[in-house]
């Protein structure tokens, strides 16, 4: 009888064991929707950083619809010519509150579930895109036509005009947000800590930033993640969390990141040796 007893309790664990392996992604959606944070409340777009709490004019059409100074560490590589530093948004004092969560519309890379090429390579383009609708006013995530038509066109525009779309830097990456949004003021800036990117997080800026995509250790993303990532990091906790827009994977809507991660992880592309690439961040202005 105990041996009756012992195999129909080996036969059920291995049962159990063998659902959790076929399903272990199941298994990882629901651990992390039960661990899932609570976020603070999303601000939509207000620019107040040049006017002293003014809003500004909005900036170009979509192509998608229908406190503390700025740290040493630094590098303005497209910081706007003949102004005073006094009316340069990025050197304004400014309040760093316990935390902050932008209103960035979220899209996936793959809007359709479609990984095939241009899509596993589009990172970037959703990331722009995402930055984009933001400064547009919009706040809900972004309809699957249109950002699948949105990268689509942006794909089609790098491939006219630079002869390929994949695997751009930061650099290049605020060139595209330069030439094709018509951005005039669009930075890249290096750091080395969590407050530099606060710091422009609270003066309500998104930030875009390059990745080497499997030091993110995403469980959602598949073989491990990519070489190399871009996504939009738009908030924080006060308990030690980025609050993402990541386009990577079709959980990446608020995705949460530990501080440390992003600071391991940030690396930009580098002629493809990305984990000894810089630790760079891509900052979009609106337009005055």
């Amino acid at each position: 009888m105990k041996k009756k007893y012992y195999l129909a309790g080996g036969l059920l664990v291995g049962f159990l064991l063998l659902t959790g392996f076929l399903g272990r992604h199941w298994l990882i959606s629901l651990w992390e929707e039960y661990n899932r944070p609570s976020l603070p409340a999303a601000v939509a777009f207000q620019e107040k950083a040049r006017t002293g709490g003014t809003d500004l004019a909005q900036a170009p059409p979509s192509p998608i619809e229908g406190g503390t100074a700025v740290s040493e560490n630094f590098i303005l590589e497209s910081s706007p010519q003949n102004e005073s530093p006094l009316a340069d948004p990025l050197q304004v004092l400014v309040d760093i509150p316990p935390e902050i969560n932008l209103a960035v519309p979220w899209m996936s890379q793959a809007p359709h579930a479609n990984w095939d090429f241009p899509y596993q390579e589009a990172c970037e383009e959703a990331s722009i895109i995402m930055v984009d609708a933001f400064y547009k006013g919009l706040t809900k995530r972004l309809d699957p036509d249109a950002a699948d038509e949105a990268i689509k066109k942006l794909v089609t525009y790098q491939n006219d005009k630079y002869g390929d779309y994949k695997d751009t830097d930061a650099s290049q990456t605020a060139k595209i947000i330069k030439d094709y949004f018509g951005y005039k003021d669009v930075r890249v800036l290096s750091f080395k800590t969590t407050e530099d990117i606060k710091n422009i997080l609270a003066r309500g800026y998104p930030v875009i930033v390059p990745f080497s995509g499997k030091a993110l250790k995403n469980p959602n993303y598949r073989n491990g993640g990519p070489l190399y990532h871009m996504l939009v990091i738009k908030g924080y906790t006060d308990d030690g969390l980025f609050i993402t827009g990541d386009p990577g994977t079709r959980k990446g809507e608020d995705y949460v990141y530990p501080y440390s991660r992003i600071i391991e992880a940030a690396h930009d592309w580098n002629g493809g040796d990305v984990m000894n690439g810089a630790k760079l961040m891509i900052v979009v202005l609106p337009n005055t």
